[in-house]
């Protein structure tokens, strides 16, 4: 890659980097994330469930808040990168699921990327599940993991709106998986389906804020806006 390109590419993901910033802090009263292993220290591919237009941007988030320093790439359906190219910007690359030849390709560039130190994150359900559905991964993380020589993580991902004007979102990332086992794809998914369960019992019994790490806290909405305004009264 020449200076030149290597300028604009490092540009582009600091205003990148700096647009997501903004704009989660904007949607999100709070982004809360528990990791129950130790963060990889090189190249991994992260399996998440998909529920939400903004898991994306959680990936993302997640990735600069644990590992800064390394690229973050994400598999993205060719059809929503071309209505969102804007993605590029951040890692995206696209992959045509109806192409086998496609898809080879895009999973060999994705293991290039791994193998290289950057984060790939994959989407295995491959389309939005509605939250209360349990995923149904496909194998191509894994292959991409394998050829990576690089652990699997399992990610979790929800969305709540708790006792704030704007949603939290939530993440739980589970234990580095090995991916050469001939039931890594099973396993990683039965790991990200107790993380879905994990976030939700941990929510009803109030353990969020002692067991989640704030990586960002979003600008004050009307709840808060409106207790500043009121607590002096009630101190009269």
């Amino acid at each position: 890659m020449s200076w030149q390109r290597a300028h604009r590419v490092a540009g582009f993901e600091a205003f990148f980097g700096a647009y997501l910033r903004w704009l989660m802090s904007r949607s999100f009263a709070r982004v809360l994330v528990r990791c129950d292993g130790v963060f990889p220290q090189a190249g991994y591919v992260a399996a998440a469930n998909h529920h939400s237009w903004w898991d994306g941007f959680l990936a993302s988030s997640i990735h600069r808040a644990f590992a800064p320093e390394r690229a973050f790439n994400l598999m993205m359906d060719d059809e929503q990168l071309r209505r969102f190219p804007f993605f590029r910007m951040g890692g995206a690359f696209s992959v045509d699921a109806r192409s086998v030849r496609a898809a080879y390709e895009a999973i060999a560039y994705g293991a290039r990327c791994a193998r290289d130190g950057a984060g790939l994150w994959i989407f295995p359900d491959g389309v939005l599940r509605p939250p209360l559905c349990a995923p149904h991964f496909t194998s191509g993380f894994i292959h991409a993991a394998r050829a990576a020589e690089v652990p699997v993580l399992p990610v979790a991902m929800r969305y709540y709106v708790l006792d704030e004007q704007r949603p939290t979102a939530i993440a739980a990332i589970g234990a580095a998986i090995d991916p050469h086992p001939r039931a890594a794809r099973a396993t990683s998914e039965e790991s990200v389906v107790e993380l879905l369960a994990s976030i939700d019992s941990d929510l009803r019994e109030g353990r969020i804020d002692e067991r989640y790490r704030a990586i960002l806290r979003g600008r004050s909405g009307i709840d808060e806006i409106v207790a500043a305004c009121i607590a002096p009264l009630r101190r009269t």
